[in-house]
């Protein structure tokens, strides 16, 4: 653990049964649930859903609400043809997220977006390659101070390979991590 890092999610934790799904249910099923979902994003499904949070065609970069693709477009300004849902949509009565429920999505994403159902928990102990340390949680911070608890998994080259306790990976450019997370990173990969 970092030293004086203090952990958002310990106080202020967002519960995505609680909170998250019942604002994708009402703002996002119409349009992404079922085998016909729109891009492929299927909300409905918890997952179907796990499998657009990192990875290789992330809609959520777990820890990075900025970067992610869920929040960037509900975020726009309504009329710009980009935002979710569409203006077209909107005519026809879709209604996009208030800034709160935006607010709370975007905690979400940077809090890890974790689902607590449907998901593995990963164990403590594992290794995950011969001749690595054993894994454990660690506490990974970003260049905007959003802090994460995940596993290592990797290094590869420019990217941390993480995973998180509910069992989903993601990979993470290194440079956006602190230089303390990027020594982390290092550390672990060489095995020391």
């Amino acid at each position: 653990m970092l030293a004086g890092l203090v952990l958002p999610w310990s106080v202020n934790a967002v519960d995505f049964r609680e909170e998250v799904r019942p604002i994708l249910n009402k703002k996002c099923f119409k349009c992404h649930s079922g085998p016909r979902a729109k891009a492929g994003l299927r909300m409905d499904s918890d997952d179907e859903f796990a499998k657009r949070i990192g990875g290789e065609d992330p809609v959520i970069i777990p820890g990075d609400a900025v970067g992610s693709l869920l929040a960037v477009k509900a975020g726009l300004p309504r009329t710009d043809t980009e935002t979710m849902p569409p203006p077209a949509d909107r005519q026809r009565g879709a209604e996009g997220m208030t800034e709160l429920e935006l607010n709370i999505v975007k905690k979400w994403i940077s809090l890890g977006a974790k689902l607590e159902a449907g998901q593995p928990d990963a164990p403590a102990t594992e290794t995950d390659t011969p001749g690595t340390m054993p894994a454990e949680v660690q506490t990974w911070t970003n260049s905007a101070g959003v802090s994460l608890q995940a596993f290592f998994v990797a290094l590869n080259g420019t990217n941390v390979t993480l995973r998180k306790e509910d069992g989903s990976q993601f990979d993470y450019a290194l440079e956006n991590l602190t230089p303390e997370s990027q020594a982390l990173a290092r550390k672990l990969a060489s095995g020391q």
